[in-house]
């Protein structure tokens, strides 16, 4: 028998010292029947997080960054290390319910084909959270563009499925929310890590995309349910994340598209930034934060059209 664990946990924390800390408690309340092991990367936090780490949870293994690498960066330092059959993916602001990992080991052992899976995700309040998503097309690029993906669901309206029903049985999927993302040994070895040239966002949708265009399977496991608070190490720049966001959009399209393709999906997440900003112009209140935060959508705009079409190989 292997003394290798089937199950390698990875947690990236950044500034999240109480949510990393009830992750961590969460495992341990509720822990695979199966061999696992606990990997968490600090990206150079400044809350004690490090500390606090190691004096409540010693049997951790704890990787410090003297930088903030980012989410890819960081999660792949963590994949290196990591000796577990399953690797899986856990954001620092995520809380496992009972059975969640031994149901989501069950599903990889149950189903070879596998390649890559996620669990049912809820919000803080027990809510579903729509964790289910489908590739970026230009066709849900542009009904986000005019707000029509509020009222119509499905791959040409938006990314994200918001169908509830769809969230009730086992079923192969586009791709999955990082916060609760597994891949199997194997196929992180045929397709390699989260891109680092991803900081944040977009990272795993492209993953997924690799995985599947590799011939993978990815696959949404909903009796694995994990609760999602979610903004963790984010939730005060929301502004500065709408760049990285966009930013993100724009180099998936670059790979993933043909330049054309990628040139026509830029000029709509161009035209949705500029459409909001003239919205906020028209009904926001002067001295409204919306009203105050256009800027960064024209960051975001000026952004968009810094980076060369195609991608550059060492972007």
């Amino acid at each position: 028998m292997s003394d290798h664990p089937d199950l390698s946990i990875i947690i990236v924390s950044y500034n999240t010292r109480d949510l990393t800390l009830a992750c961590l408690r969460s495992i341990e309340s509720f822990p695979p029947s199966c061999r696992y092991e606990t990997i968490v990367v600090d990206n150079a936090s400044r809350d004690d997080s490090v500390e606090s780490i190691r004096k409540n949870h010693p049997h951790v293994k704890l990787i410090c960054s003297e930088t903030n690498l980012g989410f890819a960066r960081a999660n792949n330092q963590a994949l290196l290390e990591a000796q577990g059959e399953i690797l899986v993916l856990l954001n620092s602001d995520t809380e496992v319910h009972p059975g969640a990992l031994d149901d989501l080991w069950a599903a990889f052992r149950n189903h070879p084909e596998i390649a890559a899976g996620g669990g049912r995700l809820l919000n803080s309040d027990g809510t579903l959270q729509y964790g289910v998503r489908y590739h970026p097309r230009l066709s849900n690029a542009i009904s986000e563009a005019l707000f029509l993906h509020r009222l119509f669901n499905g791959p040409c309206w938006s990314e994200i499925e918001t169908d509830p029903q769809k969230y009730e049985s086992f079923h192969r999927v586009e791709w999955l929310s990082g916060a609760y993302l597994a891949i199997r040994r194997d196929w992180f070895q045929r397709v390699g890590g989260l891109d680092p040239g991803f900081f944040m966002y977009s990272e795993d949708s492209d993953w997924c995309r690799r995985i599947e265009d590799a011939g993978g399977l990815v696959a949404y496991i909903p009796a694995s349910v994990v609760t999602h608070h979610g903004g963790g190490s984010s939730r005060t720049a929301n502004e500065f994340l709408l760049v990285m966001r966009t930013r993100a959009r724009d180099r998936y399209a670059r790979i993933h598209m043909n330049p054309m393709a990628a040139a026509a999906y830029r000029l709509i997440l161009a035209f949705g930034l500029l459409l909001r900003a003239a919205l906020f112009l028209l009904i926001c209140p002067f001295g409204s934060q919306y009203r105050k935060n256009l800027w960064w959508r024209l960051k975001a705009l000026c952004q968009l059209y810094a980076s060369p079409l195609p991608l550059k190989t060492n972007e």
